[in-house]
């Protein structure tokens, strides 16, 4: 920790402090990852051995953050990174989009999956350039039937529905869930699931994409914890209404990722995917009066669209098995 200066603490995650420093011969601006180790014995956890052994795959990515040093540090060691001026929180839509999808695309093609997508993890550098970090939760994913996995990973609000519901046998579509939540998020200004907990999780999903069935999402019946939480009918929530400021593309773009069958989810790689057509310049609302007329229309048993806007914030589970 000689050689540099710290400027200022700039984070905190899971496992550790992260501090903007200065290297003092080179005069060059970094990210130091201080990661203690609480007990010598037990060695480097092996989170952040994943997290070493993911960044060492992808450093020839400009998507993913890169990883310039390690070295120890009193009881820990510290991760050297390039330093990024800000998350996504503060990025344009399109461009950061194109950006992150280019990235997920090239950890899929190396079988990394991240388990971690967020804002908070994607960096954007002075420059303008956005690097996905964090790979903490990464692991790498074989495609054989049958291989297990934690559920317990991805923050809740970008957590697909099969690991709310304790999937352990699980696929790259729980990335290309929280791509979509993040691109909800960007078209709101606000997260589309900010549930208080997983239950609760569940129904802010279920408010928006509606009651799923083996129909919609093939398997969901045999999932861990299905017949632990029972939910009500409810019909979903046009996008149009979810997110009234953005263009009918970004909208259909929007739709392919949020969906419940993980198989149907569209990839990174996807190359009908054309994020350049889609017109974010000005979000505006497009005759957001007629969207909600038809809306209410649609929904056939409710008496005016205000008791259906309460049955939908009203969802609660019929039965959680505790």
């Amino acid at each position: 920790m000689e050689q540099y200066h710290i400027l200022e603490r700039i984070g905190e995650g899971a496992h550790g402090v992260v501090l903007k420093a200065k290297h003092l011969q080179t005069g060059e601006v970094v990210a130091l990852k201080k990661i203690p180790l609480k007990k010598l014995d037990d060695g480097i956890p092996n989170s952040v051995l994943r997290e070493m052994k993911a960044l060492q795959e992808c450093e020839d990515s400009h998507h993913v953050v890169r990883l310039r040093d390690v070295f120890p540090h009193g009881p820990g060691f510290v991760l050297v990174f390039d330093y990024m001026l800000s998350d996504l929180a503060k990025a344009q839509v399109k461009t950061y989009m194109i950006q992150l999808l280019k990235g997920v695309t090239y950890l899929h093609s190396h079988s990394i999956m991240h388990r971690d997508l967020k804002p908070a993890n994607l960096l954007i550098s002075p420059m303008g350039h956005l690097k996905i970090a964090d790979f903490g939760l990464a692991r790498v994913f074989s495609g054989e039937s049958g291989r297990l996995y934690s559920h317990q990973v991805a923050t809740r609000w970008y957590r697909a529905p099969e690991l709310l519901y304790g999937a352990k046998e699980y696929d790259l579509g729980v990335d290309m869930w929280a791509v979509g939540c993040i691109f909800g998020e960007l078209l709101n200004n606000s997260p589309l699931f900010p549930g208080e907990n997983d239950i609760d999780q569940l129904c802010q999903v279920l408010r928006v994409l509606g009651t799923p069935s083996e129909e919609s999402w093939p398997g969901m019946s045999e999932l861990p914890d299905f017949k632990k939480i029972l939910f009500p009918e409810i019909p979903p929530i046009p996008l149009e209404v979810v997110v009234p400021d953005a263009p009918s593309q970004a909208i259909d773009l929007l739709s392919k990722f949020l969906v419940y069958y993980s198989k149907k989810r569209t990839t990174a790689s996807n190359k009908h995917i054309d994020l350049n057509s889609v017109d974010l310049k000005t979000l505006k609302v497009k005759d957001l009066k007629k969207i909600l007329n038809q809306w209410g229309e649609d929904c056939r048993g409710c008496a005016e669209k205000s008791d259906f806007v309460n049955r939908i914030n009203d969802l609660k589970p019929l039965h959680v098995e505790l």
